[in-house]
């Protein structure tokens, strides 16, 4: 490490005494050295043995074909050799044969009759032959002798004795030089870093830890696993200390906890007292103390029973109290010395030290001032109920009085919104007729003047004054005043469409599946003339082919009544922008209906009171209040859903309706 730091590095003496000082046999550096000549020597002797049966099976076949060349050159002028009677021909092939590798006996057999006599023999003679071989020599078809061959695998032994001896040498020293380069390779690289690493954790101190430690790398910042071991135990003895603060901290922690706690206890108005298994008195806080005017000293050791109830409670609490488990709010009296009578209320909670009871601690709570205040409160209760009965007797009375006035107002209010529907139904058709006079009417004076048409065309042809040119006029008019005329019919007819389809609706609960954009538009048709009359643009925002299941006419009623309260009470006299935004679309498992206007708005007064009956801006102007009323109602009561409103002075009005959504009629 750096001159600049505390952290210990291993002085420059003997790697020797590096690797062994104060270690003995365990020196990890000696330890991988030996496995290491363990591992390198039995691979030697592993390849060692491989090579040399290597070089033995070579050798042995190399005699092998030897053996085998005696039997291709040899055996046939031996054979002509001995049939010739000529032993100096053949002690001459039998010097070739030994003079090949390896032999070491050549027999040459003559046959004479049944038997074999040995003719010729070289080489020496033994018992048993590593390799060997009798050949028949044969001349002309018959038999005239025997040649027998073995070889000698002495030379081969000796040979790879030798080659053994130079392998396992050569082996052994490149084994020990690679070692000990091995070894020190290791020492540099790791050893010496451990010896860094050990003697630093020998002498850490958690009271002053210094510098963290560090290794020597030169300039390079190591980034292998001993670099990985040093930042471990760099961020290891940093835990330890912050965890050893926490300790400390937490133990002065719990020293001021406890002295807190004695205070409370000491304190508290509440009785403490600790008890043995034998429920046995062990220790009391002063409010207990003070309550049953023993001493400190006195009380210790005493029995609780025979202290802190009456005689008459004990059988009442004894029983649970030798079972040592919880008990709550238990009312108890006690009479102390000076003949006071005190109820307080117990609870026992049993103390564990292990798996074991060791000892209950008991709450006492004074609740005397709390029982004397319930008694009087009994005794005034007492008193209110005789007063309550005969204020109850004359309230009936007026209820008697109010459900006939509220039995009155209730009818009175049903025939109001019966008025107010049947008006919402008279404007509507007042606006269909309204809407439906200008296309009858320009109807008619078509027909009237196809009729004039048709006269005209009676005369000429009765006169015989037919002409081309009139003709080319008539058609021409005959066509526009046809088309007029469908054309003004079918805006009849699709007018009277739509108001008989609102009418229908209004004057039904029916319940089937409709098109919601087409539920609207023919309201907004229906309200054509009046909505012209205001100059308001009605913008729907509507999905062509969402559809629900519900009463299309309460619909109505409602687009109905909110259009017409725009008109109305909105744009009547309103000099700004005259537009109605309604907007329906589905929302998961709901179906949101957004409507906005422009106009006026609506005063704090009435905004707050919006969906009351009878509440009106227009009152004796021919208002009624019970538009908002009526769609309050729709909503809510039948089907089911939330209305809210929002609106200020001059910034238009603006309803959130959101119904249950249903496509179709469930099964």
């Amino acid at each position: 490490m750096d001159n600049n730091n505390n952290t210990p590095r291993v002085e420059n003496s003997g790697l020797w005494q590096k690797l062994a000082l104060n270690k003995g046999t365990n020196s990890l550096s000696l330890r991988m050295l030996s496995y290491i000549l363990i591992c390198s020597t039995l691979l030697a002797l592993i390849i060692t043995l491989i090579q040399l049966r290597y070089d033995y099976k070579q050798d042995v076949q190399v005699i092998e074909k030897s053996i085998d060349q005696i039997e291709v050159s040899f055996l046939q002028p031996i054979a002509a050799s001995l049939w010739n009677l000529d032993e100096e021909q053949v002690e001459v092939q039998i010097e070739g044969i030994m003079n090949l590798p390896n032999m070491q006996y050549v027999l040459v057999k003559e046959i004479l009759g049944s038997s074999e006599v040995p003719l010729l023999a070289r080489g020496r003679s033994a018992d048993r032959y590593d390799l060997s071989q009798e050949f028949e020599l044969i001349y002309q078809g018959e038999m005239v002798g025997k040649l027998f061959v073995a070889a000698s695998l002495e030379q081969v032994y000796e040979r790879l004795w030798q080659k053994a001896m130079l392998i396992l040498i050569s082996q052994t020293v490149k084994t020990l030089v690679v070692s000990i380069g091995i070894l020190f390779i290791i020492y540099y690289v790791i050893v010496r870093h451990l010896n860094t690493i050990v003697e630093y954790t020998r002498n850490l101190d958690l009271d002053n830890l210094g510098a963290p430690l560090k290794i020597d790398t030169g300039n390079k910042t190591r980034n292998d696993e001993l670099g990985e071991l040093v930042n471990t135990l760099n961020q290891m003895t940093q835990k330890i200390d912050h965890e050893f603060d926490q300790k400390l901290k937490a133990t002065e922690q719990l020293a001021h906890e406890r002295d807190f706690s004695a205070t409370v206890i000491n304190a508290s108005n509440a009785v403490i007292v600790t008890l043995d298994n034998q429920l046995n008195v062990l220790t009391a806080n002063p409010a207990g103390v003070m309550l049953t005017g023993f001493h400190q000293e006195e009380l210790e050791g005493q029995n609780w029973l025979s202290v802190f109830i009456d005689n008459d409670m004990r059988e009442k609490i004894e029983t649970d109290l030798r079972q040592l488990r919880v008990i709550q709010d238990q009312e108890l009296t006690l009479t102390d010395q000076a003949n006071n009578q005190y109820t307080l209320l117990w609870t026992f909670v049993p103390f564990y030290e292990g798996n074991h009871v060791s000892r209950m601690i008991a709450f006492g709570y004074d609740v005397t001032p709390l029982k004397r205040v319930e008694k009087e409160i009994k005794e005034l209760n007492d008193e209110l109920e005789q007063k309550v009965q005969s204020r109850t007797e004359r309230l009936e009375e007026s209820n008697l009085q109010l459900a006939s006035a509220f039995d009155k107002l209730k009818n009175a209010q049903q025939s109001l919104v019966e008025a107010e529907k049947m008006a919402s139904l008279g404007g509507l058709v007042a606006g269909v007729a309204h809407e439906i006079n200008t296309p009858i009417g320009i109807s008619v004076t078509a027909a009237s003047y196809l009729q004039e048409q048709g006269n005209q065309l009676e005369k000429n042809i009765e006169s015989g004054k037919l002409s081309r040119k009139f003709m080319e006029e008539l058609i021409q008019n005959l066509n526009q005043s046809t088309e007029l005329l469908l054309n003004n019919l079918r805006r009849a007819s699709d007018l009277i469409s739509s108001f008989k389809q609102v009418a229908v609706d209004q004057s039904s609960e029916a319940c089937y599946t409709f098109n919601l954009n087409e539920n609207v538009n023919q309201v907004i048709t229906s309200l054509g003339h009046k909505i012209r009359r205001s100059g308001c643009e009605i913008v729907v925002d509507c999905d062509d082919d969402l559809e629900l299941y519900s009463f299309p006419g309460s619909f109505t009623q409602i687009y109905s009544n909110l259009i017409l309260n725009s008109v109305k009470h909105g744009f009547e006299g309103w000099e700004g922008d005259k537009r109605i935004d309604i907007s329906i679309h589905r929302e998961d498992d709901q179906l949101h209906i957004d409507y906005r206007d422009s106009g006026r708005g609506v005063d704090n007064n009435i905004a707050q009171r919006i969906f009351d009956p009878f509440v009106t801006s227009k009152r004796g102007q021919g208002g009624s209040g019970l538009g908002t009323h009526i769609v309050y109602n729709l909503v809510v009561q039948l089907l089911k859903g939330h209305i809210a409103f929002d609106s200020k002075p001059d910034e238009g009005v603006h309803f959130s309706i959101r119904l249950p959504y249903q496509a179709q009629k469930a099964d």
